[in-house]
């Protein structure tokens, strides 16, 4: 009878769902499961390593992707593992586990806030700019914004300080409306908090406020490295909100997100910036396009956005995410034959 090892308790949780036998060590020619470590720690190199002198199939669970774990996946191709991850990585062959996608939507399909969003009505601001903590491409956004003398015109935010608390930062800003977040010094916007009675991520709780006020959004996104894609909770909300998005990202990341089913707004705005391999050209692009729609109305952009934001809902909402993850995840571990 096969058992399969579980690294972390993540993965004892996937292979529990699964009903699916789970050993507490790993066994000679049988399957093993390991959740790729966040922060990425060397010792996993050597860990794998070892499984794959042993197991009969080494299954990587990739929740975070990002420079290390991208560059491991790159450097670790081998018929023996198999790869999940939330995103893809250029060249490399890995199934989706959008690991974001699921538990945001799990969220919201669980409630009516959605029902409280006014997605078709023109508002006084035009986009929400939620940056995040500070990172190279947000202060690109950010400078953008105030050197254009554009603050009038979208919502900003931007936390700009690693040593000051949430609340601190947040005390004087307008985000994250009624939500009472905790009273630590936490430094994390994914700290979990306890809303509509669930618990969920901060980062993932969409700002009814702030989008009722503006019409449009600025994904920044966690990472902008070319040569993988990650998708986080910050796309899943202006898409959940039947939004128009302009996003900070790698190169080709809209490209990659048409490929899961979603469209994007070419012919209302020029995404020919997704496909520039510089970095600062890329964003440089993507920052003129937003100014562009600033001046444009907002009535006329909304009526032509209005199926593509109808699709991206549905596709959101109504895929099977985690059902298509299990499927290809159950059917990997019982093939005998890979």
């Amino acid at each position: 009878m096969i058992k399969i090892y579980a690294d972390t308790d993540v993965c004892r949780w996937h292979l529990t769902q699964l009903n699916l036998p789970i050993s507490d060590e790993i066994l000679a020619e049988h399957p093993a499961v390991f959740h790729m470590p966040f922060p990425y720690d060397l010792g996993f190199e050597d860990k794998i390593s070892q499984a794959l002198t042993v197991c009969s199939k080494v299954i990587i669970l990739v929740s975070e992707l990002h420079k290390d774990s991208a560059d491991f996946i790159k450097n670790h191709q081998s018929p023996k593992i198999k790869y999940f991850v939330c995103g893809n990585v250029s060249g490399c062959s890995t199934t989706p586990w959008m690991d974001w996608f699921i538990t945001t939507t799990e969220f919201y399909k669980h409630n009516d806030l959605l029902d409280q969003l006014n997605p078709d009505r023109i508002n006084p601001r035009v986009f929400d700019i939620l940056l995040g903590w500070a990172k190279p491409h947000r202060q690109k956004i950010y400078d953008y914004v105030l050197e254009k003398n554009l603050t009038h015109r979208v919502v900003l935010t931007y936390l700009q300080d690693r040593r000051l608390s949430l609340q601190k930062q947040l005390a004087d800003s307008w985000i994250w409306p009624n939500i009472d977040i905790p009273k630590n010094s936490c430094l994390n916007t994914i700290t979990q908090i306890n809303y509509q009675n669930q618990q969920i991520a901060l980062s993932q709780i969409i700002p009814l406020d702030i989008y009722n006020y503006s019409t449009y959004s600025i994904v920044a996104e966690t990472n902008y490295d070319n040569h993988y894609s990650f998708y986080t909770e910050k796309i899943v909300k202006p898409i959940l909100a039947r939004r128009l998005f302009i996003v900070f990202g790698g190169q080709h990341y809209l490209r990659n997100l048409r490929q899961m089913g979603f469209q994007t707004f070419d012919g209302i705005v020029d995404e020919t910036y997704d496909t520039v391999e510089n970095s600062d050209e890329r964003f440089q692009l993507a920052l003129e396009q937003m100014h562009k729609l600033i001046d444009q109305p907002q009535d006329l952009i909304l009526e032509k956005i209005w199926p593509i934001v109808e699709h991206n809902q549905r596709v959101m909402l109504e895929t099977d995410w985690y059902g298509d993850f299990a499927r290809e995840l159950r059917a990997v571990l019982l093939d005998h034959t890979n």
